[in-house]
């Protein structure tokens, strides 16, 4: 079993300023000292949404020190969303992966660019699946989720959850709802996306589980939603065996196997 959170933010823009910037980030610390206090057990692992803070990272380590105290503090692994990151003579839409001991685990960077980003930013070529020793787990940023592809190949190297760090507007909600059931359901995966808030954005951050009846043999999604408009954590509980077996079932009837 693992204890998952979820950090439903508003975007965070109008930045510059050394003061505001670390007044957002010391309100982000407080919510995750909130993920740690609202459960009683241990969190595993927190997610937030893409882009929230819309600067240009150029010093990751640095200019989000907090956040690595915080996980550290906290004793939580942080998939601190994605946002644009510097890196060389690069700009790429980038989530690195935050571990307990405040050390990065690795970077997952954007592959399927959306609208302007694709002429100001570089795209990623991979998909990561990062190992934390109880559970491995992969990052598809946003519109990544479009394409079935990329949660398959993170499935088949080992991946037991997805996390979707996105942006998503109002009107796009529905259709981001689906996509995200239709992926759980294809891969036997539950997954785990936390969106922005407020203004343009939807809100609605969801983590959908799965229900297996085997008299039927059928999976149903158990979806957990969040609220529209405002800032949010959510957190639940997953069964990873559960859902390895269920996913053992499936891919043992798959005739297609690379």
């Amino acid at each position: 079993m693992v204890n998952i959170g979820i950090i439903q933010l508003c975007q965070y823009d109008r930045l510059g300023a050394a003061r505001r910037n670390q007044q957002i980030l010391d309100h982000v610390r407080s919510l995750l000292c909130k993920v740690s206090d609202v459960h009683g057990s241990k969190i595993d692992l927190v997610c937030l949404p893409e882009l929230w803070y819309t600067k240009v990272v150029k010093d990751f380590e640095k200019e989000f020190k907090v956040i690595i105290d915080s996980a550290r503090d906290y004793d939580l692994t942080v998939i601190p969303g994605a946002f644009k990151e510097k890196i060389y003579d690069d700009t790429y839409v980038s989530c690195p992966v935050v571990t307990p001991s405040g050390s990065i685990l690795g970077r997952q960077f954007k592959i399927h660019l959306f609208g302007q980003q694709r002429k100001t930013l570089r795209r990623g070529s991979k998909i990561e699946v990062f190992d934390i020793g109880k559970l491995k787990f992969s990052v598809p940023i946003c519109y990544d989720l479009v394409f079935p592809e990329i949660a398959r190949t993170a499935v088949r190297k080992g991946a037991d959850l997805l996390f979707f760090p996105s942006k998503i507007p109002k009107t796009g909600i529905y259709p981001w709802h689906l996509y995200l059931q239709v992926r759980a359901l294809e891969n036997r995966t539950p997954v785990i996306a936390s969106n922005v808030c407020g203004g343009l954005f939807g809100g609605r951050s969801i983590i959908v589980d799965l229900e297996y009846d085997k008299n039927t043999d059928i999976a149903i999604p158990k979806v957990k939603t969040g609220a529209a408009v405002k800032e949010q954590i959510i957190i639940v509980h997953i069964d990873l065996k559960k859902s390895r077996q269920m996913r053992q079932r499936r891919f043992a009837n798959s005739l297609i196997t690379s």
